[in-house]
């Protein structure tokens, strides 16, 4: 789904997370570069559907690939050991396999 139909999604419910996820999500694969304003707005989405649905792992992750490269590594730090301790709890097919990967990311920032 293109940006311009993602926002009017979002517009027909501001407080729906997995909208703004998407939206969020959308923006910053699109993102030029790392001091894009269309990152900072990405986050702002990230972060909202983060709080809204704490259980959508998907949103860590994504969310935290954000932060570092808006360079927030303290942030996306806390953002992957909840998403991790998170992801622990929950069965098979539920985003467990994102676990991982946001291992992974937050070894990556602990090494730098």
């Amino acid at each position: 789904m293109d940006l311009a139909k993602l926002r009017k999604l979002v517009a027909l419910d501001v407080n729906d997370p997995l909208s703004r996820f998407a939206l969020g999500k959308k923006l910053a694969e699109t993102a030029a570069s790392d001091n894009a304003p269309e990152l900072q707005e990405a986050a702002e989405h990230l972060r909202f559907a983060n709080r809204a649905a704490p259980d959508h792992l998907a949103t860590y992750h994504v969310l935290a690939g954000v932060l570092v490269r808006l360079r927030n590594t303290d942030e996306a730090r806390n953002v992957l050991k909840e998403g991790i301790a998170r992801a622990v709890q929950v069965g098979e097919g539920m985003g467990r396999d994102l676990a991982p990967a946001m291992q992974e990311m937050l070894a990556e920032l602990e090494n730098a």
